[in-house]
């Protein structure tokens, strides 16, 4: 997987952690919508368009460190309409509006 797409996703994370208002602990399906969500949008911006080519280089950047951020994910204050607007979005931006 490209590095752009691994400097993405770890930079979701902070946004991830700072959650706040009616908020409740992050579970792993969430963590685990927003991390496919933000890979599906930056393969899609990089002109990655075959599911099943998003979903295998997905699942390769999750082999290769993305669990970890999962596990930093869970746990953490998420909202329901943050997670809501996550599902909606539709570029890599959109997810960080999402979770601010």
């Amino acid at each position: 997987m490209r590095a752009s797409v691994r400097l993405t996703l770890t930079a979701l994370l902070p946004i991830v952690l700072s959650l706040a208002g009616c908020s409740h602990p992050a579970t792993r399906e969430e963590c685990l919508v927003i991390f496919n969500k933000s890979a599906e949008l930056e393969l899609k911006k990089q002109n990655t368009e075959d599911p099943r080519l998003i979903e295998h280089r997905t699942q390769a950047f999750m082999e290769s460190g993305g669990e970890e951020l999962i596990q930093k994910c869970i746990g953490r204050a998420m909202t329901k309409s943050a997670l809501e607007c996550v599902k909606r979005a539709e570029s890599a931006g959109a997810v960080d509006q999402c979770l601010y």
